[in-house]
This record gives C-alpha cells, sequence and structure tokens, in this order.
C-alpha cells in the first residue's frame, strides 16, 4: 500500500521541519519568484512564444499562489515564534503571504461570502437552541414557527442583512489593503525583496537575526 509519511505529521512535526535555514531560504525564494513572475511576464510580452508561457504561468500561479501563501503565512508564524530576532524573514514572509492569498480572495465578493456564511452558522445554531423549546407549552407555537422553513428563511435573512453590514465595512477595508498589495508593482517589489532575503539566509542567516533553531 502507498504510504505517504507527511500525511501523518503532527502540527508539531510541521513546524519543525520548517525551523531550517535551507528550507526557509527555499521557501522565501520560491514564494518570491511567485510573486515576481508578473514582471518576468510583462518582459517576455513580446515575444511570442515565451509570452505565452509566462502568461499560462501567471495565471497557474495565481490560484497555486493561494496555498502557497497560506503556507508562508504559517511559515512566518514560526519563525516569529522560535527566531523572535529574525523579525526582517518573519515580515517578508507574512507579507508575501498575505499579497498571494489576497491576489485570489480579491477576485470573490468577500462581504457576501461572509454573511452567508454567518447566516447559515447563525440559522443553524438557533434552530438547535429553539428545537427542544417546541414541546415547552408556553412558547410552543413560536418555537414551531421559527423552526419551520419560513421562520428559519426570516431569521436567516436578518442575520444576513446585519453581517452583511457589520462584516461588509471590515471586509471591504482589508480588501482594499489587500489590493494595494496584490497589484502587480508591489507584489513584484515584494517577491524581489523576499528573494533577495531568502539568499541572505543561504548565506549569512546571522546578519537577519537567524541563530541555532531551538
Amino acid at each position: 500500500m502507498l504510504q505517504i509519511p507527511f500525511l501523518d505529521w503532527t502540527l508539531t512535526d510541521i513546524m519543525l521541519f520548517f525551523q531550517d535555514d535551507w528550507i526557509l531560504a527555499w521557501t522565501l525564494i520560491l514564494s518570491g519568484g511567485l510573486l515576481a513572475m508578473w514582471l518576468l511576464e510583462n518582459i517576455t510580452d513580446p515575444i511570442p512564444l515565451l509570452g505565452t508561457i509566462f502568461d499560462g504561468l501567471v495565471s497557474v500561479g495565481t490560484y497555486l499562489g493561494f496555498f502557497v501563501g497560506i503556507l508562508d503565512i504559517f511559515v512566518g508564524y514560526v519563525v516569529y515564534t522560535t527566531q523572535p530576532d529574525a523579525i526582517i524573514v518573519a515580515g517578508f514572509l507574512i507579507l508575501m503571504g498575505f499579497s498571494l492569498v489576497m491576489r485570489v480572495l480579491s477576485k470573490f465578493p468577500l462581504a457576501l461570502v461572509f454573511a452567508l456564511a454567518v447566516a447559515a452558522i447563525g440559522t443553524a445554531v438557533i434552530y438547535g437552541f429553539l428545537q427542544p423549546l417546541t414541546t415547552v407549552p408556553l412558547i410552543q407555537e413560536a418555537a414551531i414557527w421559527l423552526t419551520s422553513g419560513k421562520g428559519l428563511l426570516v431569521i436567516g435573512f436578518i442575520i444576513f442583512c446585519v453581517a452583511y453590514v457589520v462584516g461588509g465595512l471590515i471586509i471591504k477595508l482589508i480588501q482594499l489593503i489587500g489590493k494595494i498589495f496584490a497589484s502587480v508593482p508591489v507584489s513584484v517589489l515584494v517577491g524581489l525583496g523576499a528573494i533577495a532575503v531568502g539568499v541572505i539566509v543561504i548565506l549569512n542567516p546571522a546578519l537577519l537575526g537567524l541563530i541555532a533553531w531551538p
């Protein structure tokens, strides 16, 4: 039977895996390459074959970058908690992860998705709370109506409206910041900076505050 060892790793095992200068450096370099790829796309646009290849790589990299970005934020957290003096390394990882994640998330109506999720979860919670009350004589009639299809739709709609207004303002602010960091010029600068930091980690990690891992 096919064995894939890393699927059995615990969170501690995964954190320990990234506590290595070499792995950390290549995480920075490869992730930075995903961000800086937009620069190569613009440079190679006039060249027919290369332009087409890099256009495809950028399209794939956008969605692959979402998962890489989540990984970068996680690795940044690992560095921040285990190497507090390496704040530049941790900062670049988290900033780069945020840029990669927001490249995808900025394309979706997050306020709508957030409100729908809150409405669904909130309605389910209220239904679970009201269901036992349908047998209580004094409030039985109201509880039965609220747990009916019509009642749940009303409850869900109210929760959705509140969540959309309140959460939407916060999410729009996050999206605005995200669009700035997901823009091509900022992405390229962050990517090139991350590659430079990765090279320094390989050549002289102590320069960035990286000491022996605990």
